[in-house]
């Protein structure tokens, strides 16, 4: 718990005026030299301690004295939107000790260079520091040979110079290059590091706050080519980037949203990885490692490290559960994900096909993005009371409000915009009017069946009068009116789910979610035609239809078990697993195993409600 006293000096400072980035630098002196009291060292001139002022007096009470402190005021006095515009979020010591432990392992050099190319605080340098103390190095030889960071807001480096020099006692200061590690060239470089290790910033492309702008894109695209098209997060751009710098038989090794194992927009720069380098550990956190809602993963890469035959997957905040997972290089350089090595056999059933076939073959599968998201907030209105027309008022339809087999429209309140709404409708004569969004609206306003993401199974409903008007990211799956059911009962099988999850898992928010994109919808394989299909689609149909949740749970169970048996899969071992998945499940609940109890009515009615 960091003390009371930075948040305080900090405000004051900037109430009377002056500029944050002067009142962080000048409040983190503080701390600074408070810390350099307490160990009674001699800091070396120092820019923080002049550049923005004098520093601050800062009462610390409660708190230990520990270069480690500067960060973590740092960081703190950034507040939660400057963090997120940033994507900058402190790493514990802990963390950082365990991510440097990997980067190290069997480097064969006494004095390593070691850079952070988004130094932050320099919670990953003082890790470094520490490990290389502890093999015999000279602390001060250490942060004058060994340290190199670079990062784009001068206060920061500012921060982890002190940090360093009151690490060593004040006998040195680590070389850190005030700039954009995406944006440095080689030469700009204090030394060619062995090891790059750090947390660099999410910058999620999908988020207003986080986007870059066209110059930025232009730029990284003249650098990275093809590597950073589309919606790619900066942070893998990092990860390209060290491999680049990080001398031959080097390693990488740096905190990434776990997206990068895969997102379509990531596939290449995954395949220049694998070509390039060798994956030798994957560290898979159970809980986020800071405060920002993103699952991390940390992958350890050595380039030019050879073929490996197996990664070492590990588990859990500290890392716990090891496993090694098989591998062949270049088959992980064309694989289009890497969710295999977050997905293992024991957590996700394998289900083979005897078909080629896919959704894309008889389904348009269709996606929206951001102007259509912030394009019909202007013309929303709530109708809890259920009186306008459907046809000149659609439903606003969000992923928080579609379950399997069920839209909660009107039911439960969902957010859009940063507002809530109990039963939100857009205004389509005002939408075609007054936007460009006309021709879009009636695209949508078909019948369809919906796909949520972010679930632990694929969640899909289906709106047979088209009267749903999908919001972001919500798919929508247009199929003939004669397939329509059918449609939703392939997207409901839990053999899609476990297909899902062997193929895409990673891609969510959270390890064991499901986030498809269209293409990958499009890709879901399809079983075989026949009684079985007609089975499930007609059950899906019933669980729809169902007023009690009782029955819809128990009308969806027989779709489960009746899809399986189209696949060819044997439902008794997948059905239960996917039960278990659905929302308000227990881990008692059980799927129906067979054909004869794959049907509603042999059921009791003490099953769990759902949904």
């Amino acid at each position: 718990m960091l003390p009371a006293g930075p948040q305080q000096a900090y405000a004051g400072l900037v109430a009377d005026g002056c500029p944050p980035p002067s009142a962080r630098a000048r409040v983190v002196a503080g701390v600074a030299a408070s810390v350099q009291r307490a160990l009674a060292v001699d800091l070396p001139a120092s820019s923080l301690m002049s550049r923005w002022g004098p520093p601050v007096d800062v009462e610390l009470e409660g708190c230990e004295p520990t270069p480690w402190l500067l960060g973590a005021v740092h960081e703190s006095l950034l507040g939660q939107e400057g963090r997120r515009a940033r994507g900058a979020f402190y790493t514990s010591p802990e963390v950082a000790a365990t991510v440097v432990a990997w980067a190290l392992d069997g480097l064969a050099v006494d004095e390593p260079v070691v850079c952070d190319p988004a130094v932050g605080g320099g919670v990953f340098l003082l890790a470094v520091a520490d490990a290389l103390a502890r093999r015999g190095g000279s602390p001060t030889r250490i942060v004058r040979r060994c340290l190199v960071g670079a990062d784009i807001d001068p206060v920061a480096a500012a921060v982890s110079e002190a940090a360093l020099s009151l690490w060593c006692g004040g006998g040195a200061v680590p070389r850190v290059v005030v700039g954009d590690a995406l944006a440095l060239e080689p030469g700009d470089w204090p030394g060619r590091p062995h090891v790059v290790v750090g947390n660099p910033p999410f910058l999620n492309q999908l988020a207003r706050s986080t986007v870059r702008s066209r110059a930025e894109a232009d730029e990284l695209r003249r650098r990275f080519g093809s590597l950073a098209r589309g919606l790619v997060d900066s942070a893998v751009l990092f990860l390209l980037a060290g491999l680049r710098l990080v001398r031959p038989g080097g390693t990488v090794a740096l905190v990434l949203p776990q997206s990068f194992l895969a997102t379509r927009d990531a596939a290449p720069a995954r395949a220049a990885v694998a070509t390039d380098a060798a994956l030798e550990v994957l560290w898979l956190p159970s809980t986020p490692l800071f405060d920002a809602a993103v699952r991390v993963c940390v992958p350890v890469v050595r380039r030019g490290g050879g073929p490996r035959s197996t990664v070492r997957v590990c588990r859990g905040v500290p890392p716990a559960a090891v496993h090694d997972v098989e591998v062949d290089g270049a088959a992980l350089a064309a694989a289009p994900s890497w969710s295999h090595l977050v997905v293992t056999t024991a957590e996700v059933p394998e289900c083979r096909f005897s078909s080629d076939a896919t959704l894309e073959q008889w389904c348009r599968v269709h996606a929206d993005f951001r102007q259509q998201y912030y394009g019909v907030a202007p013309f929303l209105v709530d109708d809890p009371e259920d009186g306008l027309d459907d046809t000149l008022f659609p439903r606003l339809v969000t992923s928080g409000l579609v379950d399997a087999a069920a839209c909660r429209w009107g039911r439960r309140a969902t957010r859009h915009h940063g507002h809530r709404w109990q039963a939100p409708r857009v205004d389509l004569a005002r939408l075609e009017a007054e936007s460009d969004l006309g021709g879009w609206a009636r695209s949508r306003l078909v019948p369809k069946v919906v796909v949520a993401t972010q679930t632990r199974v694929v969640e899909a409903a289906v709106d047979a009068s088209g009267s749903w008007l999908p919001s972001t990211p919500l798919l929508s799956v247009v199929a003939p009116a004669e397939r329509l059911w059918h449609a939703a009962a392939v997207l409901l099988s839990p053999v899609v789910t476990a297909w899902a999850l062997r193929h895409w898992g990673g891609a969510a928010l959270a390890a064991d979610a499901i986030k498809l994109s269209a293409g990958q919808v499009r890709a879901v394989p399809l079983p075989a035609a026949g009684p079985d299909w007609d089975e499930a689609a007609a059950a899906v149909a019933r669980a729809s239809a169902a007023g009690d949740e009782d029955d819809r749970r128990r009308w969806l169970l027989a779709a489960a078990a009746a899809s399986c048996r189209a696949y060819e899969v044997d439902p008794s071992p997948l059905c239960p697993w996917w039960a278990a998945r659905l929302p308000g499940a227990t881990p008692s609940s059980l799927a129906p195993s067979g054909r004869s109890s794959g049907r509603p009515g042999s059921h009791s009615s003490s099953h769990n409600r759902w949904g």
